[in-house]
């Protein structure tokens, strides 16, 4: 007997129960958090691409979408890049198509106002000047030093955050959030880290939270006693002599009297490893209930909480938390809700948080980008992919990697048939050797497994543990070689790190080298030490996991050492030992000679090199042109 959607709906009632900000009410307890994207034109103007990107996660089914930083101080208070601006009448037009776009797919959406304070640099305001701050001279993670605000700038400071809100509420947002969070300028303010002024601004609780107090009093004024107003803080900085949780809660309690909601985050730039890295699901959640149990406004809990929707459902249910916000998991899917809601939770592409989009990106000032949605900052011409085809075709796919999966599930969805054949006796091709380590295991793991979901769901009849001759080729209209990369160079009696991985046979040596400055590298020297070896980590260059982020390396490394893993550089190919080799690779040249171009093509890092993310995008593309 099949199951009805209100059915389904239940496991996770609590989450599709309407809810209310203020006098704003919602159709559920989700929120797409702000993410940065780059998306807006470069002068802040808020176009097409950014307007789409919205549109796709309203149309995913969240109650409410916040927008990304939106700056009140386009001068010295902007993000590096180009975010949403705010601060001129100029750039009413683009926010008010924004709140429409949104609004159509049955949304609400609310602004964030912004100001970078310390965390910026010289190079990125007008007139090369220094940022601002507190108190001058206290750097942050990024940027140069900041010149101290003069008190008499004070008023005109909270005026670009008042102004932002006037003109929010005037083009149609639903509600404006005050950025406190994360190490910005209200929150340079509150913390003693930051601020060391001596004036009423600076020394005491009160006077460090009396700015961010005048600037919501400010903008209640604008907006009047019923306009929505949330504030997202960082409820503590957990470094020394950053804001403590104690003076945290307690600012939150000041704020209770001005505010509507409160989205509840930690940490800042210089304590990055607590927002950014893999932490655990939820690492963040248990902030948000303790602000809850001290106000009686709603609160937003934050902190990759794609994993725990059961347990967020219990929580809400419970009272411990209002709603749930989502941040990089809208990135990979921006249906994520309407997936939950039909019970369809195996179908979710969930964010990896290898950080790609964070630190490959968006801090090298381009585009936000995601290693497993093909469609991130390309959802019209996505949607214009995704249309039947005109003539339905038999296609074939050889190699079940990512590249393979992405073709196959977009050609069949347009009304193909197709067939993808892996030689191996499961999907997932090099996934399956990210997924060896403990690091990425249950991240990795899942993809898989919504690989495996979304292939039975089109209805792609999947060949496993088969080969494929050109004569097979014969009968398909178009076929896609999707076989990836394999090992080269590798010394006499060396082993493939992928292959190990994938095949998790560690070698009976109890003492080896890893050879390699890739991330492949780095991920067979973690897995070979969680099987109890003595693992040298031998790299040729000067560093290791040169072909990931900046995030994604810190990460692993500090993982290696907690393993007591010894990592040496520029060092040549070992000449003894059990050597595992993870550097160099080339394409494969499985039926290169059937090879034509046109019937017969090269996808993935077959084609063009690179990883997960060249994959993905490959197969999809490629699939959209058939």
């Amino acid at each position: 007997m099949t199951s009805t959607l209100s059915e389904r709906s239940l496991k996770h009632a609590a989450l599709f129960q309407p809810g209310r900000i203020g006098q704003m009410s919602l159709k559920n307890r989700f929120v797409q958090s702000p993410i940065f994207t780059q998306y807006a034109e470069v002068d802040g103007y808020a176009g097409p691409r950014l307007i789409e990107y919205f549109r796709q996660r309203a149309r995913g089914g969240a109650g409410l979408l916040i927008t990304e930083n939106t700056s009140v101080d386009w001068q010295v208070g902007r993000t590096v890049g180009h975010p949403i601006r705010i601060d001129h009448d100029r750039y009413r037009s683009g926010l008010a198509d924004l709140v429409e776009a949104v609004h159509n797919e049955g949304a609400k959406i609310a602004v964030q106002l912004h100001h970078t304070g310390r965390q910026n640099s010289q190079g990125n305001t007008e007139g090369n000047v220094p940022p601002i701050a507190p108190t001058a001279g206290i750097t942050s993670a990024f940027g140069t030093p900041p010149r101290a605000i003069e008190i008499e700038e004070i008023p005109g400071l909270i005026d670009m955050y008042a102004q932002g809100a006037r003109r929010a509420k005037e083009v149609g947002f639903d509600a404006v959030e005050l950025h406190g969070a994360h190490g910005y300028l209200l929150g340079q303010f509150l913390s003693p880290k930051t601020n060391k002024r001596t004036d009423a601004y600076g020394g005491s609780l009160e006077n460090r939270a009396r700015f961010a107090l005048e600037v919501v009093r400010a903008v209640r004024e604008q907006v009047g006693p019923d306009y929505p107003v949330m504030y997202r803080l960082s409820v503590e900085e957990p470094y020394e002599g950053g804001l403590s949780l104690e003076d945290g809660l307690a600012f939150c309690q000041m704020l209770e009297e001005y505010v509507d909601a409160l989205d509840v985050s930690a940490g800042n730039y210089d304590t990055a490893d607590v927002l950014l890295p893999m932490v655990p699901p939820g690492n963040l959640l248990h902030y948000a209930k303790e602000v809850k149990k001290r106000v009686s406004v709603p609160v937003i809990g934050v902190g990759r909480l794609v994993w725990l929707l059961d347990e967020l459902n219990d929580d809400v249910a419970a009272g411990e938390l209002d709603f749930v916000a989502m941040g990089r998991a809208g990135l990979a899917d921006p249906t994520i809700v309407e997936k939950t809601r039909r019970g369809a939770t195996s179908n979710i592409r969930r964010c990896l948080a290898v950080n790609e989009c964070i630190s490959r990106w968006m801090f090298n000032g381009q585009h936000t980008q995601c290693v497993i949605n093909p469609a991130l900052s390309q959802e019209k011409r996505a949607a214009e992919a995704r249309r039947p085809a005109v003539l339905a075709k038999r296609v074939l796919i050889v190699g079940a990697g990512p590249a393979g999966c992405e073709a196959a599930i977009l050609a069949a969805d347009r009304g193909h048939e197709v067939t993808l054949v892996e030689r191996a006796q499961e999907i997932g091709g090099q996934l399956r050797a990210w997924a060896a380590a403990e690091v990425l295991n249950k991240e990795i793991t899942t993809f898989i497994e919504f690989y495996r979901a979304e292939l039975q769901r089109t209805g792609v009849d999947v060949r496993l543990g088969t080969e494929v001759t050109q004569a097979d080729m014969d009968a398909y209209d178009a076929v896609f070689l999707a076989t990836g990369t394999e090992s080269a160079g590798s010394p006499q009696g060396a082993i493939d790190a992928v292959q190990m991985l994938a095949d998790r046979r560690a070698p009976e040596a109890q003492e080896l080298t890893v050879h390699g400055d890739t991330e492949t590298a780095m991920f067979a020297a973690l897995w070979l030490a969680e099987q109890g070896r003595k693992v040298t980590l031998s790299s040729p260059s000067a560093d290791v996991g040169l072909d990931t982020n900046d995030m994604q390396r810190n990460h692993l490394k500090g993982l290696l050492a907690v393993r007591n893993v010894t990592i040496v550089t520029d060092q040549a190919a070992p000449a003894g030992g059990t050597v595992v080799w993870a550097q160099d690779r080339r394409a494969s040249d499985v039926l290169a000679a059937a090879v034509d171009g046109e019937r017969v093509r090269t996808i993935g890092t077959r084609f063009r090199g690179g990883r997960m993310y060249e994959a993905t995008q490959s197969g999809f593309w490629a699939a959209a042109e058939v």
